[in-house]
């Protein structure tokens, strides 16, 4: 542990940065922390607000250091230095994709939020003695936007334990699985499920080791696979990550694969030209080579031209594959082990939800009935739980019961019907017409791409886009390539399939992988009627051009 001071040398890297104000929660909180996290072997600092300029000095330790933990106490706001940098290491957080960790300390995560209570009075009140009249207003608007973003991460409050020592030891095994925090935004439940299947793969260390993640669409299997992959990539030189791959090869063929694979594991751009070319490439490039690669949702092992015997990759290997259930796994697969999804209890479900839609890991008093009704319509399946806990975000009671009232007339198991409740709760058409075009036409390709496209159309589509992302109805990945849910895709086909029935005679929208006997797919945009999109679907690559429709 270091505290900052003048004479302090910025030269080493620092595993964890803990912001915090108070020689009060120091001596009670951060230095128990401070110890647990150094106990296994990460370096952390420690800053003294009154130390030293907060400007001058906050950036270059925020560029040395790879997750900060914000403690937030009754106190915090009292102190400009702490508001300053906490700016900073938003901005930190947003330009490097670093991880925010917020700690609430005898204090409500909705205070800091909103800027309420005891904790919003000193928040005022610093302002107006930090900050000129004419500065005040924007000032606080700065400090404002962000205690709000950080108050939304994933974090802990220290009333939901028994002892500190107990949220010690969560902090500091959560530091330790950090990897996880990037398979998705709230991983309730999901390190202990990581740990289980990452002891399996090392005990199997010395061979090449194929493991199937089994479980029903929507039950995170594949926010699972990502969660492992994330955690143990940085000990294999060649690995790859294959997304989708049933719903990419049934649009697209299985050369887009190959080549992401090769392009993975060689580093390097590939282009090849048919399925038996990267068949024999792959054979040629990693024969003997120790693997870590992830198929997700395999359909059809022997076309991926993936499989031989055991001794195509070296000793080490990790094949991770993720599938519905056991059936659904290519006969010709030889699985080693099979890891079958366990499904969230009560308590995970309800926290799961209400991280999504109240930002809290409990539901907020007045609402605990009522989530506990919702939790009880969408099961255990993190994706419906998710998609309904974002669109009830910010919610009346009135409207949480509107939607328990939907909930009740949707037969069990309809998840597509579940997820069909936030798409009819957008705002405008436009929004739905933007969800129904990437369903249909822009799955995998890249945002500018897409903006470019709708523009051309006349579409102005940013904002739009940035509320399905919000709505969790759609994904931008790593690539800034759109992504969307099977079960997402399956309840925006039956809204095309609805519309295409009521469009009978006029030009109607063909679901893109049904028309692969054609060489074009001629389609009218839902956001832009009076535009058609031609889509070349042979060979696995396609392009987009527009006309007017007549």
């Amino acid at each position: 542990m270091e505290l900052a001071s003048s004479s302090t040398k910025l030269s080493k890297m620092y595993d964890v940065l803990i912001n915090f104000n108070g020689e009060d929660i120091q001596r009670k909180f951060v230095s128990h922390l401070d110890s647990a996290l150094s106990a296994v072997g990460f370096t952390t600092f420690l800053h003294h607000p009154n130390a030293h300029n907060p400007i001058h000095f906050q950036q270059p330790i925020l560029n040395l250091s790879r997750v900060a933990i914000v403690v937030f106490t009754t106190t915090y706001s009292q102190s400009a230095w702490c508001l300053h940098q906490l700016q900073q290491i938003i901005k930190w957080h947003q330009t490097y994709c670093r991880h925010v960790l917020p700690v609430y300390y005898e204090i409500q995560s909705s205070d800091v939020r909103l800027q309420m209570g005891d904790f919003g009075k000193a928040f005022k009140a610093t302002a107006q003695q930090t900050f000129s009249p004419q500065q005040l207003e924007h000032g606080m608007s700065r400090w404002s936007h962000a205690l709000t973003k950080t108050a939304n991460f994933f974090g802990w409050d220290e009333s939901n334990y028994r002892s500190d020592a107990e949220l010690v030891d969560k902090i500091v095994k959560t530091v330790l699985h950090l990897p996880i925090l990037s398979a998705t935004k709230f991983p309730v439940g999901l390190e202990s499920r990581v740990e289980d299947v990452i002891r399996t793969i090392k005990s199997k260390s010395t061979q090449v080791f194929t493991i199937a993640i089994c479980g029903m669409e929507g039950s995170g299997r594949t926010t699972l696979a990502k969660a492992i992959y994330n955690q143990i990539h940085g000990t294999f030189t060649e690995k790859s990550f294959i997304e989708d791959i049933a719903q990419v090869s049934q649009t697209r063929g299985y050369v887009p694969l190959q080549e992401q694979f090769l392009s993975d594991v060689l580093k390097t751009k590939v282009e090849i030209s048919d399925v038996q070319m990267g068949k024999s490439m792959i054979w040629e490039r990693l024969y003997g080579k120790r693997v870590l690669l992830v198929l997700d949702d395999l359909n059809d092992y022997g076309q991926l031209g993936l499989w031989g015997t055991s001794s195509w990759f070296g000793e080490g290997t990790v094949i991770i594959i993720t599938a519905r259930d056991e059936v659904d796994l290519p006969s010709m697969l030889e699985v080693d082990s099979v890891f079958q999804m366990i499904p969230m209890n009560a308590n995970e479900s309800l926290e799961l939800l209400s991280w999504h839609a109240f930002r809290e890991p409990k539901p907020k008093k007045e609402y605990r009935v009522l989530a506990k009704r919702v939790v009880a319509y969408c099961g255990t399946l993190p994706l419906a739980l998710e998609v309904i806990g974002t669109y009830l975000y910010k919610r009346t009671k009135d409207e949480w019961n509107r939607v328990l009232i939907r909930l009740d007339n949707i037969p069990q198991h309809e998840v597509p019907q579940i997820l069909k409740i936030s798409f009819d709760g957008l705002a405008n058409q436009i929004e739905k017409d933007l969800f129904l075009d990437v369903c249909c036409f822009f799955v995998g390709k890249s945002r500018a791409y897409v903006t470019k496209i709708l523009n051309g159309c006349g579409v102005d589509s940013d904002s739009g886009i940035r509320v399905l992302i919000k709505r969790n109805l759609i994904k931008v990945k790593e690539n800034n390539k759109f992504g969307m849910h099977h079960l997402l895709r399956e309840m925006g086909r039956e809204i095309i399939s609805e519309i295409s029935r009521k469009e009978s005679g006029k030009n109607s929208r063909l679901w893109p992988h049904e028309d692969l006997k054609h060489e074009f797919s001629v389609n009218t945009l839902f956001s832009s009627p009076g535009k058609k999109v031609i889509q070349r679907l042979s060979s696995g690559r396609d392009f987009f051009e527009t006309y007017p429709v007549e």
